[in-house]
């Protein structure tokens, strides 16, 4: 049996690890203030040693928290020798490594699930190689074991938060970033949809991509706290590079970048001293439905132009569930009012003055939970990634005008669309709707020339739901030239049926054959 730094017997050791670390943190809330900081210390030590599930809790942790204990978890993390690496470069590729890298050095630091290497390829181009740990896969699967063991206890109980779909997300999230080659796709379709001022999104190289290897371009820069002594027009030029970039993807795209931590971001001056921001890691990112968006963007709209709305009809389409929300009716329009304030003001927003935590408190009390037991788990991503972006831009010390940039960067005919959407009325039989089924792992694409696959997509299950955006175009084109295959009658059965293991279509030309289904 090869060997692997995770091949101790894997439930056991995690659920041990798992428990130490739950231990340490029940410890920390009864400790005096004096003797906090040593423990924090201590529990970033536990997470940043356990890798896998548990260490990406502690870049949660440190991407949320004012506690430099955390700091190391995203940046300083001790990675493996290269030696422990070579057997599964030399597994994933038929040729002498010597042949594809003829230079690979040691990594500076490792991250949850895998490090990454400096290297060149035999051309003499600068890449990045990102190394899947041995057996980290395993590890994964052993965590998301322990998971099934969560008591529904505490808020989770009496709010009625939906256990299961936090746990199914969760799966599928950490599954998916194990498989590089989903990663490298994602990354692929960000670059070619997003072309912002100041954005570098680092360029796959697919040739070289495998399931346990990533290879991608060299990118350099500095981490966002070095950035502090810059000039107030470049850490401007980087704050709006991350508004537009955040707004763009989830309302002209539908797909968001799910992790937002500091460790993901590069910075550096281009010739003209210009700041550019590099976004790293494509593992987990979030795909929003085009009704879901459109309704968010509607609300904002409406809220930023003064015009009257039902904020609870709004939130439903969302995906929001209406039979808890009916409990926070009478309290919706303060609600948004507060959620949306940055987009509402007229000149650059103080992120200072927001406080929002503090008026959600003062607001809905005890019934928060309601309101965040309403949501789907995978709104929490998107909750996530505005967080990460409101705690940048405080980074930053810089204020922007957000319903300006968000009007600049969704364009006018995404706004007027917005404005058009047709809110679904609040029936009975909406405040009874069950959570989506999801029980399919992933969406495959495949289309075939001359029996040669010329496209090869495999994306999380749920983006069944926006086949429309997923299909290249001139394959679209083709499909919906078809009587056979009925796209929205498809998404439709879905939305009413659930997301099962099944042959959504098959469509055959002179020229190609296009194949889609879940499995």
């Amino acid at each position: 049996m090869s060997f692997s730094i995770f091949s101790i017997p894997a439930l056991p050791a995690r659920l041990f690890n798992c428990l130490k670390i739950a231990f340490a943190t029940w410890q920390l809330k009864k400790l005096p203030t004096a003797e906090r900081e040593q423990a924090h210390h201590a529990l970033a030590a536990l997470l940043g040693n356990a890798r896998g599930m548990t260490m990406k809790i502690g870049q949660l942790i440190a991407s949320g928290s004012e506690q430099t204990a955390y700091q190391p978890l995203i940046t300083s993390i001790k990675p493996l020798p290269l030696s422990a690496l070579l057997p599964i470069l030399k597994r994933e590729f038929s040729q002498p490594l010597a042949d594809i890298f003829p230079e690979i050095k040691e990594s500076a630091a490792a991250a949850s699930l895998g490090q990454v290497h400096y290297a060149r390829l035999a051309d003499g181009r600068e890449v990045a190689i990102k190394i899947r740990y041995p057996g980290i896969v395993e590890t994964v699967k052993a965590e998301l074991q322990l998971t099934d063991w969560l008591p529904s206890a505490g808020p989770f109980k009496r709010w009625q938060f939906n256990s299961d779909d936090y746990k199914q997300t969760l799966r599928q999230q950490l599954l998916r970033e194990t498989d590089y080659r989903i990663e490298a796709q994602t990354q692929q379709r960000f670059q070619e949809r997003l072309s912002i001022k100041g954005l570098c999104i680092p360029k796959i190289y697919p040739e070289f991509c495998k399931a346990s290897v990533l290879v991608q371009s060299w990118e350099t820069g500095c981490r966002l706290h070095e950035v502090s002594d810059w000039s107030k027009k470049q850490r401007l030029e980087i704050a709006k590079t991350l508004l537009v970039t955040l707004f763009q993807s989830l309302f002209v795209h539908g797909e968001i970048h799910g992790d937002p931590h500091s460790g993901n971001y590069l910075f550096r001056l281009d010739a003209e001293e210009n700041a550019i921001t590099v976004l790293l890691d494509y593992g987990c990112t979030v795909l929003i439905s085009k009704p879901r968006r459109l309704a968010l963007l509607k609300l904002i709209d409406a809220y930023c132009n003064q015009q009257p709305i039902n904020g609870l009809q709004c939130f439903v389409a969302m995906g929001f569930d209406a039979q808890k929300l009916k409990h926070l009716e009478n309290e919706f329009p303060a609600l948004c009012a507060a959620l949306f304030l940055p987009f509402t003001q007229t000149k650059a927003f103080d992120l200072e003055t927001w406080r929002l935590a503090n008026t959600l408190q003062e607001l809905l009390a005890e019934k928060r939970w309601w309101f965040r037991a309403a949501g789907s788990a995978d709104l929490l991503l998107l909750l996530r990634a505005f967080q990460g972006l409101t705690q940048h831009l405080t980074t930053l010390q810089v204020s922007l005008p957000w319903g300006a940039l968000l009007r600049y960067a969704v364009g006018e005919s995404v706004l007027q669309e917005a404005r058009d959407f047709v809110l679904p009325e609040l029936s009975v039989q909406m405040f009874n709707n069950q959570p989506l089924l999801i029980k399919a792992n992933k969406l495959c694409v495949r289309v075939y020339e001359n029996d040669v696959v010329t496209i090869s997509l495999d994306l999380p299950a749920e983006a069944a739901l926006e086949l429309e955006s997923l299909i290249p175009a001139a394959v679209l084109a083709e499909i919906k030239a078809s009587v056979e295959v009925d796209l929205v009658k498809i998404t439709s059965s879905l939305q009413q049926q659930g997301i099962f293991p099944q042959v959504l279509f098959e469509t055959v030309t002179e020229r190609k054959l296009c194949r889609v289904w879940l499995e």
